[in-house]
């Protein structure tokens, strides 16, 4: 009766361990070796994708390729995941990135999404603390701050430098991934998450501070 009870017992085990690994497994295949060409820090993005909170990409240069988008879309698709990804900028911009998509096939494949942040400040602020709060993903243009910035309590001439992604940082409390173009190449690094928790104070010193790190992580890449 013993041994049978041993049996019942390891079998009962094994599947546990079995979807245990291939889990893991499943985590460490999501970018291909192309994947690890053309980006560093991948190892950045993953546990973000994989968490059940959204988070803000913040784009520091123009990628009209959609290099990083396309392949956030693709590793979604990959971990079967509900998250979706929401690109945001102004409709010139946008325009732009529509066009580079050829065909209907690609545009389904890709399965993301634009915001026009031209449209009412109000209604493009409410719409994308909606999305963070659901879980997905903003990826914002670095040419948005120009024409949105998100609505807050504190009026501050220290304010107008800061980053959209920032303010929505600290309100929402969801991190920020900063990428940019390594220099003299196309490589792009994907730095480590920065978090709304590693800030204290008030508000507007808060978002100031974010803000002033994100900025150094895009000095980094020209030395």
């Amino acid at each position: 009766m013993g041994k049978l009870s041993f049996l019942l017992a390891e079998d009962y085990i094994k599947p546990k361990i079995y979807f245990k690994s291939k889990q893991a497994s499943t985590m460490n295949d999501i970018f291909t070796s192309e994947d690890k060409k053309y980006f560093s820090g991948l190892e950045n993005l993953t546990p973000l994708l994989n968490a059940p909170r959204g988070f803000i990409v913040n784009a520091f240069q123009i990628d009209y390729y959609q290099s990083l988008p396309r392949l956030m879309a693709r590793s979604l698709k990959k971990c079967h995941s509900f998250k979706k990804l929401y690109i945001l900028g102004p409709e010139l911009s946008l325009s732009i990135l529509k066009r580079s998509t050829k065909t209907i096939y690609e545009t389904q494949y890709n399965d993301y999404e634009y915001i026009n942040v031209e449209q009412d400040a109000d209604f493009v602020t409410s719409q994308c603390k909606k999305l963070i709060q659901e879980g997905h993903i903003l990826y914002i243009l670095p040419e948005t701050n120009v024409c949105w910035k998100p609505q807050h309590k504190i009026e501050s001439a220290d304010l107008s430098h800061s980053l959209c992604s920032t303010l929505l940082s600290q309100q929402l409390q969801v991190p920020i991934l900063a990428t940019a173009h390594e220099n003299g190449s196309d490589k792009v690094i994907i730095f480590p998450s920065d978090s709304p928790d590693s800030y204290s104070g008030e508000l507007e010193s808060r978002v100031y501070a974010q803000s002033e790190a994100l900025c150094h992580l895009l000095e980094s890449t020209k030395i």
